[in-house]
């Protein structure tokens, strides 16, 4: 993404121009990429949203992430068990 403005800045900074402008021009850059990339969705002209799409996949992935972190922790706690296993105290004979 970042290869992307490269370019961009470049430009602004050996043309001078003002802040305004240059962030002006960052923003509909980026806004355009999210646009093309389905990340976020035109609701009424003016105000954008995040697309079903996008929602489903970063909800795909942090559940997957959840899955795996807990995985992790069990593969911790079984490996903590094992090595230092508890003791069994002594059966009392009838």
């Amino acid at each position: 993404h970042i290869k992307e403005h490269d370019t961009s800045f470049a430009a602004a900074i050996a043309n001078d121009d003002d802040d305004t402008t240059w962030n002006e021009t960052l923003f509909q850059s980026t806004l355009k990429s999210l646009i093309t990339k389905n990340v976020l969705t035109n609701v009424n002209g003016s105000n954008y949203k995040f697309s079903d799409d996008y929602l489903s996949r970063r909800a795909e992935g942090l559940r997957a992430r959840a899955e795996s972190m807990e995985e992790r922790q069990r593969a911790l706690l079984v490996a903590a068990r094992d090595l230092h296993p508890r003791e069994e105290p002594p059966k009392e004979l009838p």
